[in-house]
């Protein structure tokens, strides 16, 4: 599904004592680490100023909590949307990212797609679930200006999709912008129109 041609913000969940320690954590409902609500708080004055009307998340919670931060902080309601999890990683749940990629020679910087297990979620499927699930929300809400907070993996599926690449994205809000020449996603500074 081609996403509608309008604005919208993103916001990885703050950081989890799995993300320190490199684990993947999939569906397994790990919480945010004092750091990762310390910057869930930050997030949310960043995007006070930018015109939020309605935050949706991930139900896992670290997703959760950090989009209750932010919805509170601006006075914004708050939906819950199962498809927006993160990807399922299946039996390799809990490991340390860099020991499994080193069990298939590959370099910590490369990625794991090509191993996943049978019981995890292949890469085009979070691709199609990306893409599906943000597109769906702009097209039944579209006057309103969406927060989605979720995921690296959904982060990554977008965004390979729009410029073909994946980058490691920050716990912090970006803001994706359609433009006559393609799309454009930048890191929100905390002044509305200020990226």
């Amino acid at each position: 599904m081609p996403l509608p041609k309008r604005e919208f913000l993103f916001l990885r969940h703050g950081q989890t004592d799995w993300n320190l320690q490199g684990r993947l954590q999939g569906h397994t409902d790990i919480p945010l680490n004092e750091t990762g609500l310390s910057q869930a708080h930050g997030a949310a004055e960043r995007l006070a100023d930018q015109g939020i009307e309605l935050v949706v998340a991930s139900p896992l919670i670290r997703a959760l909590k950090t989009a209750a931060i932010v919805a509170e902080h601006i006075q914004r309601p708050l939906r819950v949307d199962s498809d927006l999890m993160e990807r399922t990683f299946g039996s390799f749940e809990g490991l340390v990212a860099n020991d499994v990629k080193r069990r298939f020679g590959l370099q910590p910087h490369e990625r794991l797609t090509a191993h996943l297990p049978a019981n995890a979620e292949q890469w085009h499927e979070t691709r199609a679930r990306a893409a599906s699930v943000i597109g769906g929300w702009l097209e039944r809400h579209p006057s309103r200006r969406l927060l989605f907070v979720t995921h690296r993996g959904l982060f990554d599926a977008l965004h390979e999709q729009m410029f073909g690449t994946r980058i490691e994205p920050k716990h912090e809000p970006y803001l994706f912008q359609p433009t006559p020449e393609g799309w454009v996603v930048c890191e929100v500074r905390g002044v509305a129109g200020e990226t």
